[in-house]
Order: structure tokens, then sequence, then C-alpha cells
């Protein structure tokens, strides 16, 4: 896989697509690497150069001695797409991805065409909050060792009921489940957490200037959804999309919907 080196840090990089479609960079959330995105690059492919990286301290990726901001995680997002001689590119973020998107919209503000953010919030101190057993059921989870995992657990909190009831559940599960444990931080995701409990662009949303779709499901149990209702009002002109029936993975259990959602927001931007 191809790499690049900033701050000292290698990062690794992927491309799915065309090099002549328009790019789009997919941004990963909390301590999974990019191969946590399954077959979305894939779907997306048809129609972008998808690009993916594995945040610094996930997959290939180096992992960093000492704590970093979400500024620094941004940085290094804008550092793949000068590897690729990409001036600009199309973004989504989703959970710390997010995070990391926004940030880079308000750092490089000329290199985003159309943001995305999904399930995420502006800031941790004033984001509304999983109950607590749920957040410690999570923390608990994304920074075990790979033989205390209770990926069922892992299942009903990231999706929604319904989905870990249905038919295709327990094969879309199993697939994304395979893919995610093969880069996750483990003792260093809390390095990641660190950078989500200082992040905050709630003062600073304003001065995104791309347009943005902010997306979550109705079933979130990590970032409930008043959070992504509160960036869609403070990011001028953003829309919201709700996914109904949708937990936090959303891509996961609505595949479709939300391939035809980015697709169709990336594309208003090139006609």
């Amino acid at each position: 896989m191809p790499t690049t080196v900033r701050d000292g840090l290698k990062l690794r990089y992927r491309t799915f697509g065309d090099p002549q479609s328009p790019p789009l960079l997919l941004v990963m959330g909390l301590g999974l690497s990019s191969d946590g995105w399954d077959v979305l690059p894939d779907k997306l492919s048809k129609s972008f150069h998808v690009i993916t990286f594995d945040n610094r301290g996930t997959g290939e990726s180096d992992t960093p001695k000492r704590p970093f901001h979400m500024g620094a995680l941004a940085d290094d997002a804008a550092a793949v797409l000068d590897a690729m001689s990409l001036r600009t590119a199309h973004v989504f973020g989703i959970s710390m991805g997010g995070m990391i998107a926004q940030e880079l919209a308000i750092r490089h503000p000329h290199r985003i065409r159309r943001l995305a953010l999904g399930c995420t919030f502006a800031s941790w101190l004033r984001s509304k909050k999983p109950n607590t057993k749920t957040a410690i059921e999570f923390i608990q989870i994304v920074t075990a060792q790979k033989d205390q995992i209770d990926f069922t657990k892992l299942g009903l909190i990231l999706t929604s009921p319904e989905f870990m009831k249905s038919a295709e559940a327990a094969q879309a599960f199993a697939r994304w489940r395979k893919h995610a444990e093969s880069g996750r931080a483990r003792k260093k995701a809390w390095l990641q957490l660190l950078a989500i409990s200082g992040h905050s662009t709630w003062r600073r949303l304003d001065q995104i200037t791309a347009p943005t779709l902010v997306i979550a499901g109705d079933q979130d149990r990590i970032v409930p959804i008043e959070n992504s209702r509160k960036l869609a009002e403070k990011i001028p002109h953003a829309r919201m999309l709700v996914i109904p029936g949708a937990g936090h993975v959303f891509p996961l259990e609505k595949e479709a919907e939300t391939v035809q959602a980015l697709t169709e927001h990336y594309l208003a931007g090139e006609n």
C-alpha cells in the first residue's frame, strides 16, 4: 500500500476507482483502520476516485508516542491529499472521522469541495452524551485486546435493535467485523479518545464554507442525533439527513441509502 510521511509518522492510504473521477476522501472513526469502511469504498468508486487512509495509531500507519489533538489528525488527512497531488477533494468523515473532517474544513478550507459529516459532534463538552452504561461498555470494547472483544455486545451498541434481529445482519456484521478487526487500534486507542475529549469546533463552525451534508441515524446510541442537528444548525447552509431506523454505523445498516445520499450530494457540486 502507498504511504506518505507527516510529523515523522508514516500514513498508509489506498485508492479505489478511476483517477479521472471526482476525488473523495473517506475519514474513519475511533479505533479502526480504513479497512473498517467495509464495502463502502467499492460502492462509491463507481462514481468517485475514492481515497481511504489509516489514521495515526491504526492499521499500517505509525503510532505516535505522545498525545495529539484533532487538528493533527486533520493535517494528516491533508497530507494524504498532498501525496495524491490533489488540490481539492470531497470529504466524508464518520464519528471521530467527522470531527477530523470538521477540522480539515476549517484549517484547510480551500481543499474541500463538498463535505459530509456522519454521526458526529462539534464539542465533547457541549455534546449530548450516550448513557453512562453504554459509554463505558463501548470504551471497554474499543480498547480491549483481540481475544477479549464481545462482538455481540458491540453490534448491539453500534447498530439498531431491529438490524441485529434481521436475517441479513449476521452476514453483514460478520463481514464488517473481519474488516474492522484487521487494523484496529488497541492500547493506543486511548490517544484517540483523548483527542476526542479535547475536540471543539463549536465556535468555529461558521468558518466552514464547503456545502455540507450532516447525516445521522435516529437510533444512534453512541452519538445521539441531537448532536448532528446542532451541527446542521451551526454550519452555514448545511443540510440534515436523518436515516430512520439506523444506529451509529448507518453505512452498514443502510448501505444503499448512504451511497445514494453521498453520491447525490457530491455530484451536485460537479455539474
